[in-house]
Parts: structure tokens; sequence; C-alpha cells
């Protein structure tokens, strides 16, 4: 699973009506009917992870199996990575943007849950090891329905004229030609979109702004155990990794079908706007 928010046993409750709203949706349906991969897409911090684990938690009461996996675990090995900084930018040694995860390995497991039925199927899925930064191996999980969360689960490509000025410090001192954020963009249009078509349904977790992706992000900072905490510059520095995408992810008209839910400074939901397909 990906990074957790700064949740408490309190807005549990709110994310269990959620996740019952997204599963009363399809309560007339038969499981043949029902989506066989659920997206759940947010900033960091947002809690998508959480909300995950608890729409999993919700499918399996009401007889699914059903399984989470982060978009995280499809982060592309350390030495690959590496290899990324190497001949494309240094910035690409970095785990986080579009272009470092394997999308091969992503768009075999999405091939084996779209097999027709609606009986379980046997997924193999990576585990990433964010400790060692790194591979960590792999397991199996048999599942009817596989929820997929992930921080830039869902972008698109960027028109490139948006690509020329830099928005924060680590665009303007260590891409300043944008040889970076246009490989980046490159990649969200050849191997990133066409993966997005998979997906049946999608819950996209919407924070009040950006100042609180940084708040939230710092705060699960705090949870990790004090000799692997980065300090507030090298935080900043991660964070200036994700923001072009995170904001261009607001800006752009949401994915359907599915749930916006915008999210209040204290991680109550705020609103939820239902979309159907177009």
């Amino acid at each position: 699973m990906g990074e957790s928010g700064s949740l408490n046993a309190v807005d549990l409750s709110e994310w269990r009506a959620l996740a019952n709203r997204v599963l009363d949706a399809f309560a007339d349906a038969d499981r043949q009917a029902m989506p066989k991969i659920i997206g759940v897409s947010g900033s960091q911090g947002s809690g998508k992870s959480t909300f995950a684990g608890v729409l999993v938690e919700q499918l399996q009461m009401r007889g699914f199996a059903a399984a989470a996996v982060s978009l995280d675990d499809f982060y592309l090995t350390h030495a690959d990575r590496q290899t990324l900084g190497a001949t494309v930018h240094p910035l690409l040694s970095t785990r986080g943007v579009p272009g470092t995860h394997d999308t091969d390995w992503l768009r075999r497991a999405m091939a084996t849950m779209r097999q027709p039925g609606g009986e379980a199927v046997t997924v193999r899925l990576p585990v990433f090891d964010k400790g060692a930064d790194d591979r960590g191996g792999q397991h199996e999980r048999a599942a009817q329905v596989l929820v997929l969360e992930g921080w830039c689960l869902g972008v698109r490509a960027q028109p490139e004229d948006l690509l020329r000025d830099p928005i924060n410090a680590l665009e303007r001192d260590e891409d300043p030609q944008g040889i970076w954020r246009s490989w980046v963009n490159n990649q969200i249009r050849m191997d990133y979109e066409p993966l997005w078509r998979h997906i049946d349904y999608w819950v996209q977790l919407q924070p009040p702004g950006f100042e609180q992706v940084v708040m939230w992000r710092g705060q699960q900072e705090q949870q990790i155990e004090p000799m692997l905490r980065m300090d507030a510059l090298a935080l900043r520095r991660f964070i200036d990794h994700y923001e072009r995408l995170t904001r261009w992810q607001w800006e752009s008209s949401p994915l359907r079908p599915g749930l916006r839910v915008c999210l209040a400074k204290d991680h109550s939901v705020q609103s939820v706007d239902a979309l159907t397909a177009d």
C-alpha cells in the first residue's frame, strides 16, 4: 500500500460511508457487471491508501474477493531509475513522477483483471520497499475487484505551452531547460493515458489547496522513525517533484464514472459529486 494520510479513527466512519456509497451504485448489478478495477486518485497525504483499504473491507463484507494495490508498488527498481537519471535526466533517479513506474507490469495486472466473468482471478502484484528505495518482491492475490490507488492515477498530459515556465524552485534550478518535465509529459501520453481506460470507476480525492498537501505530507513524515525522516528542506524538494502534476489534475476535467470528493483541512469530507459516464 502507499503512504497513508494522517487520519484518525473518527475519520474512518466517513470513509466507510463513502465506500458504501461507491458500492451502492452497483447494488442492483450482477457480479459480472461489478467494476473490476476501481481507481482512487488523490494528492500526497489525502488519505487515498486508507480509503482504498476501507473500500476493500466493505467489498469483502459484501462477499467480494477484493485487493488493494498502490501505484507506488509499481515503481521501477533503484537500478533502473539510476539508469534513467544517468541517460535522460538526473531528477528521474527519484521515484514518483510518471516514467518511474513499471507500466508493463501494471498493464499485465490490469489485463488479468479484465478477464470475462465475475469470478476471482489470480493477479501478480509487485511490492516496493520505500525504506530500501527498491522493489521488495512480489505476491499473488485472488480478486474479483482490484482497488488501485495513487497520487498521479488518472493524470493526463499537459499542452506543450504549459511546460515552458517552471512552477517551483526544483524546476527552476534543476530543470531549467524543461527536459525532465517534457520527458515525463511524453510518458504520460504514451504509457499512462492508455492504462486509465481500463479503470471502471473513479474516486478522486481533492484537498482544499496545495498548501494543505505540503502540511499533510509533513504530518506523514512525522510518523516515520526519526532516523529515516527528511528534514524540512529535503521534504520540500521532494514535494516539488509532484507539484506540477498535482495542480494539473485539479485543473483537468474529472474522470468518469465515479465520485469527486472535496476534502476540508481536517480531512473531513466537505462534498461529494457523482460523475456519470459521458
